[in-house]
């Protein structure tokens, strides 16, 4: 199988234009396969890539930051249940009342109601993640109560690393290094460029219309380790992963109890979906093709990281690329060595129960799913998204799903329910959106000649211009049709919901309601 792999990897990389890419795939309880391609620095030659090569992870960093808190919980320093405030008195945000709910099961399951966002680049000190808990996090608005939805947040995991950190009086890295890497033989995983960089390292290149640049400056950001600022290769993820598929030990040797491992993958929050989606303790749970998984992505600048798992069967895939690739490959692979079969099930369409879609109908905004508009039409309940009509079928009491034209399912909306009369979210597909009110809908659209430009947050840069009377967001050699929503918002399949708009004087591009670029030259942008 393996020299077939090797083949289709090697052709794909060539098409794609994937300057490195690293891999390891674990069964039973050792690596049954690792290996790099391509190059390090495709603009200077490099040296080719290997399993041992270093990569930006992104959130792949988060298993590796709630592992590591787990095992404090073993150590009885720490109790997932109890609020942090307990821990870190200081701690707070702008509704402080709610701060008080705030768990670590909350944070490491992406239920404490926090957004998304933080900057790539930013300090490098030391004690940058204190000042940010202190100068930062207090600022921060919840967009929903805590524990009540799944709302992915890098917020929420730093402030979890902190904790750790506070609590064993250790800086944040140091720890990872005491408690984890070491334990675990990972003596390539780091947080600090200025470590990574003694050893082969992969760059970030950004595409233009002729090759692969290398992203220049290497980005950094110390409030940011816990999250999404890890770098690691894929022979020492691969040791990460034994550790999950052998109940918390390595070698024999116990490192976490089976307890906390099982703890980890039993999803902690439902995210709505016929296939079981949910989220552990910083894993993506899920049922795919009957199998039941552990997953989750990183994706920073323009490297792409993936994890998947399927704990029964011990096995596991990790895939690392300086550019966006590997997720479906994962899954080609666990198709081939669990023999999976494609299910065809068309589900029965249940009695919807009617008597709660007046609490449903309305308008809903998802920084990932644009504009959802929920609405009765005689005996059956639609959704209109970004302006396609779709009809909806019961599938439980607050779920629902659309199909595609071979009467498959296609799309789940899932209703929360709370005290009010009206439901304040819908996840689709297993996201949130939130429900708007109607006036924020009358806002006029916007003249967007205005919006012409480039937008940069100092790492990654966004390009805004107009072709007839049509926006177009320039992303690297590609570029996407903006569809007017209302006011300054727009929505693109590929990046979500977009936002124009003046902050202090500044036009700020915000991209998924949570990542801001500000314009750094007004002028056309040139194609």
């Amino acid at each position: 199988m393996f020299s077939a792999l090797e083949k289709q990897i090697q052709e794909e990389l060539v098409s794609q234009s994937i300057p490195g890419f690293s891999m390891a795939i674990v069964r039973g309880r050792e690596v049954v396969y690792a290996n790099g391609f391509g190059v390090t620095n495709k603009e200077e030659g490099g040296v080719p890539v290997t399993a041992n090569t270093l990569f930006r992870i992104g959130s792949l960093s988060k298993p590796l930051t709630a592992t590591a808190i787990m095992r404090l919980v073993d150590l009885g320093k720490l109790n997932i249940d109890v609020p942090i405030q307990s821990y870190v008195p200081f701690f707070t945000l702008q509704d402080a009342a709610a701060a008080q709910t705030i768990t670590l099961r909350m944070l490491l399951s992406h239920t404490a109601g926090l957004p998304d966002g933080t900057d790539m680049v930013g300090s490098r000190d030391l004690d940058a993640l204190e000042q940010y808990i202190k100068q930062d996090v207090p600022q921060l608005t919840l967009i929903a109560p805590p524990g009540l939805i799944f709302s992915y947040s890098n917020h929420g995991y730093n402030i979890a690393g902190y904790v750790a950190e506070y609590v064993t009086k250790t800086y944040f890295p140091d720890l990872m290094q005491e408690i984890l890497f070491k334990p675990l033989g990972m003596l390539r995983t780091f947080y600090d460029p200025l470590m990574a960089m003694t050893f082969p390292l992969a760059l970030g290149h950004e595409r233009t219309e002729s090759s692969e640049v290398v992203v220049r400056p290497f980005y950094d950001n110390a409030a940011n380790y816990p999250s999404w600022f890890a770098m690691s290769t894929a022979v020492d993820y691969a040791k990460f992963l034994l550790l999950h598929l052998q109940a918390g030990r390595i070698d024999d040797q116990p490192i976490l109890t089976a307890s906390a491992i099982d703890e980890m993958q039993t999803s902690q929050v439902s995210r709505y979906n016929l296939q079981q989606l949910g989220c552990g303790l910083s894993f993506i749970t899920e049922r795919y093709k009957g199998i039941q998984t552990i997953r989750h992505g990183g994706a920073i600048g323009t490297y792409t990281s993936f994890m998947l798992a399927a704990p029964e069967q011990d096995l596991a895939i990790v895939t690392m690329s300086s550019q966006d690739y590997g997720i479906d490959l994962a899954y080609d692979i666990l198709d081939q060595l669990l023999e999976t079969e494609s299910s065809q099930e068309i589900l029965p369409k249940k009695t919807p129960n009617r008597s709660k879609w007046k609490s449903y109908t309305g308008h809903y905004l998802g920084n990932l799913n644009g504009l959802a508009e929920i609405f009765a039409d005689g005996h059956h309940l639609k959704i209109r998204l970004n302006g396609t009509e779709l009809m909806l079928h019961a599938f439980d009491e607050n779920l629902y799903f659309t199909q595609n034209a071979d009467g498959e399912p296609d799309m789940t909306v899932g209703f929360v329910i709370d005290e009010e009369e009206e439901t304040p979210f819908i996840v689709l597909n297993g996201q949130t959106c939130k429900r708007m009110d109607s006036e924020q809908l009358m806002q006029p659209r916007i003249n967007v000649s205005s919006f012409e430009g480039v937008y940069s947050n100092g790492a990654i840069s966004f390009g805004l211009t107009v072709k007839g009377d049509q926006l177009l967001l320039l992303d690297e050699d590609q570029e996407y049709y903006c569809q007017p929503l209302f006011g300054h918002f727009f929505y693109t399949n590929e990046q979500g919901l977009l936002e124009v708009r003046e902050i202090e004087r500044q036009r700020t591009l915000i991209i998924q309601g949570s990542w801001s670029f500000e314009a750094v030259e007004s002028s056309k942008v040139q194609r």
